[in-house]
């Protein structure tokens, strides 16, 4: 017996005592056992019948049997990569969940009534956000929902200059703005009665006085209003040239995966009704929240339409905005939550 021989046959071991322990603390599944089960007993035959190695090859067109190892390798390490990256995002799922609970119970209950509620994500947004505030108070609105994703700056004492006029949602850790938003929708539907909610940024991005054009659209029909900065008069605004690129890509982008014709995908400026809140669920870590916004309007058939919006471009909401270069992350963590989720 070679050193081969033995390796194969010391590993084999540790593989299935390593099974017969997972399986007894019910870490995985039925089908992993298996899977478990199949490596051992195939490096156990592998060891004392090496020549089953060139048979199988050779039905295969592998010239060597030894071949047959290493390709069978790489597919197990790639099932593997693939069930710990579920396990990952299962894992985030539920810190993010325990997250939104903590926040939603320390929340104050608020009955918030009236058109709309304004639903702010918020991180590390201090030198702005009373400004973006005060905008929406001045224009005659009062239902605010902020929600402070863990920031590490000055935003919760900035929020206390507002006391209680606007209701103030606290994660204890950062979890990103798609988590920010669904902790906002969860409240809105536990404790509010309001008909629309509006979500808006708290860079100083998007322009209140919008508003007035979504209202044209508010009669019932449609229950989904989504912010367009490329219709109408609204279309010759600046754009920085590689956003634009971006966005362009990821208008193709949505309408291969989601099929629904939009002119602008990334616009967090939007109005949903009570009845869409309903179906409006968002699991997908980082922006690509928004394509899953988009997907579930056209999987559950909910009504939409665009609505032209200014975005005012400065410094600093390009400095808090999406990077350019997280356009690959986005597209690949959509594509998995579509259709390996």
């Amino acid at each position: 017996m070679n050193l081969l021989q033995v390796f194969f046959i010391v590993s084999g071991v540790i593989i299935f005592i390593l099974a017969l322990d997972i399986a007894r603390k019910e870490k995985f599944n039925a089908l992993h056992f298996v899977v478990f089960l199949a490596i051992w007993a195939g490096l156990l035959v592998f060891t004392f019948f090496p020549g089953i190695l060139d048979g199988i090859g050779q039905a295969f067109g592998i010239q060597r049997g030894a071949d047959v190892l290493v390709y069978s390798s790489i597919i197990f390490l790639l099932y593997f990569s693939l069930l710990l990256l579920s396990k990952v995002e299962s894992n985030r799922d539920d810190v993010t969940g325990l997250v939104r609970e903590i926040a939603l119970r320390n929340a104050e209950k608020k009955e918030l009534a009236g058109k709309f509620v304004f639903l702010m994500p918020a991180y590390n947004e201090g030198q702005i956000i009373v400004q973006t505030i005060q905008g929406i108070l001045d224009a005659g609105y009062k239902n605010i929902v902020v929600v402070n994703d863990g920031s590490k700056d000055n935003t919760l004492d900035a929020l206390s200059f507002f006391g209680n006029k606007i209701v103030v949602i606290s994660h204890y850790k950062n979890r990103g703005q798609w988590a920010s938003l669904e902790t906002g929708f969860e409240y809105i539907r536990r404790y509010t009665k309001s008909d629309y909610t509006v979500c808006f940024d708290a860079d100083g991005q998007h322009d209140i006085k919008d508003i007035a054009e979504f209202e044209k659209y508010l009669d019932g029909s449609v229950d989904v209003l989504m912010g367009s900065r490329f219709l109408g008069q609204w279309g010759s605004q600046e754009v920085p040239f590689m956003r634009k690129i971006i966005l362009r890509l990821g208008i193709v982008f949505t309408f291969l995966v989601s099929h629904i014709p939009l002119t602008d995908t990334h616009n967090g400026f939007r109005i949903l009704s009570r009845t869409a809140l309903k179906d409006i669920f968002i699991s997908i870590d980082g922006m690509g929240h928004a394509s899953e916004i988009i997907d579930t309007i056209s999987k559950k058939k909910i009504s939409y339409r665009e609505v032209p919006v200014t975005i005012h471009y400065t410094e600093y909401s390009l400095s808090k905005g999406q990077k350019s270069s997280n356009a690959l992350n986005i597209l690949l963590k959509v594509i998995w939550n579509k259709f390996f989720k």
